[in-house]
């Protein structure tokens, strides 16, 4: 209680009100203004004068109700005021809050945070698969990705977190900014040691410095890239293209016995890769040069005619989702020939029956999803009947767009393929589908020179030629 000094009552004209400051009265416990609650008559009357102080109440920032109070120790109003100027600053910049208040608002602080920041790393790896799912993006910004792609970086992201966990890093409070050259060292190394391919290990790479820009740009997190310092691997990639007996063995051995296939690891220790349209599928892929998801999807309304001359046209789905091209009229569709064995193939497919039709041209009776399910056995049976036929090779059903591509080369000419394939430059197809041997082979019959047979009679028929003009000239004069 404030001692009686003085019995004056406290009055603040109105002129010096201040926000927050009050006179509270002891007697009646509560703020008084003009008229005293206890008697009811002007406060400048009230004989409790002496039980009158300055007291002063700010709102907490940040909260709804919450404020603090402070009685204070003049009876001086312009002190009192200066005195309720500095509460306020103390109270606003925190330092007025008790440990446990500090405490409570770092926490809210932090979820804030947190909500609106993924400063652990753990969190913004989630984050960042959920933007690769279109989870929470602006229409504008989404982008159409394939569920291959975004496993793909689901597992890099794995591999990261277990190398972190297997070098002592703690992920519950490992953060974005902790990521140093330290780190992508041990990251490195740990690769190393799995001795994956150069092209998975560029891959990888590549998936955590588009990682780390994501961070830069939807994140507002300033870091400094060092996953783009990492030396990629060299690669030397060598196209192979499959024979003509190596395909008709092929074909040859894909029946149900031989579609067996044992796993070590496996849920199943055995599972059958055989379907029934395996064989058409095949020679689908190489009669059209397509990759899996052409083939799976190619539909007997894309045959289109041109002065009696078919052709198929097809999306190039590869192009459109890296450049997302999602509306009809921004997508990009490859014209596919019709050779004389491709429009046998077709007859044997039942075009008589589905021509013009909107039934899928491979196994139209098949309901499983041909995005996952048969692009995926396409693949992997592909690879398992070609192990058997004991060649010293490891092709995949991609070799078929290779050998498709090859021919194209060697019978268009060299770097003419890509009117046909679709692809932007010769550099991609040369490096990525060109078979060389297969070209050097096509020369065998190429002279460089010709022989001096030839040669003589290129000569005797150009002096003849010259003789003869001679002889017409001079029965002109």
């Amino acid at each position: 209680m404030i001692p009686l000094m003085d019995d004056k009552p406290l009055i603040i004209p109105e002129f010096k009100r201040w926000t927050g400051l009050k006179v509270y009265c002891y007697e009646c416990g509560t703020t008084v203004f003009d008229i005293c609650k206890k008697t009811g008559k002007p406060i400048t009357q009230c004989k409790n004068g002496g039980r009158h102080i300055y007291k002063v109440y700010v709102h907490v920032p940040g909260t709804k109700k919450q404020r603090r109070t402070k009685a204070l120790d003049t009876r001086d109003l312009n002190e009192a005021i200066k005195q309720a100027i500095e509460f306020s600053k103390e109270v606003k910049s925190g330092d007025n809050q008790s440990p446990k208040e500090k405490k409570r608002e770092q926490e809210k602080k932090t979820q804030v945070q947190v909500q609106n920041k993924p400063y652990l790393l753990i969190h913004a790896l989630a984050r960042y698969v959920g933007w690769l799912n279109n989870e929470a993006v602006p229409a504008h910004l989404m982008k159409i990705r394939s569920q291959e792609h975004i496993k793909d970086v689901e597992r890099a992201l794995r591999s990261l977190v277990e190398c972190l966990k297997d070098n002592g890093y703690n992920l519950e409070t490992t953060a974005i900014e902790d990521i140093n050259n330290d780190m992508v060292g041990k990251v490195y190394a740990y690769l190393e040691r799995k001795k994956i391919a150069p092209r998975t290990f560029n891959k990888i790479m590549g998936f955590y410095t588009s990682f780390l820009t994501w961070c830069t740009d939807e994140c507002d997190i300033s870091i400094k890239n060092y996953f783009e310092k990492v030396k990629r691997k060299n690669l030397n990639p060598r196209p192979e293209s499959i024979s003509l007996k190596e395909f008709k063995d092929l074909l040859e051995i894909t029946t149900p016995e031989n579609g067996i296939k044992e796993y070590k690891d496996g849920v199943k220790p055995t599972r059958n890769l055989y379907r029934s349209w395996l064989a058409d599928g095949f020679k689908l892929g190489l009669e059209t040069g397509g990759r899996r998801e052409e083939v799976i999807n190619l539909k007997w309304n894309d045959i289109k005619e041109r002065n009696g001359i078919p052709y198929i046209i097809v999306e190039d789905y590869k192009v459109n989702r890296i450049q997302n091209r999602v509306t009809l009229e921004e997508k990009k569709f490859k014209k596919i020939p019709i050779t004389e064995s491709l429009q046998k193939l077709l007859k044997d497919l039942r075009q008589e029956k589905y021509a013009g039709t909107n039934n899928f041209i491979l196994a139209p009776e098949i309901k499983i999803s041909r995005k996952r399910v048969m692009a995926d056995i396409l693949s992997r049976a592909f690879s398992h009947y070609y192990r058997q036929l004991g060649t010293d090779r490891k092709l995949t059903f991609k070799s078929l767009r290779k050998t498709y591509i090859t021919n194209l080369e060697i019978q268009l000419g060299l770097g003419n393929a890509k009117a046909v394939t679709g692809h932007s430059n010769d550099q991609v197809i040369k490096e990525n589908y060109l078979d060389d041997t297969e070209v050097a082979i096509s020369l065998y019959k190429h002279k460089i020179f010709p022989n001096e047979t030839e040669r003589d009679n290129d000569l005797k028929e150009v002096r003849t030629e010259i003789q003869n003009n001679r002889e017409s000239k001079n029965i002109g004069r």
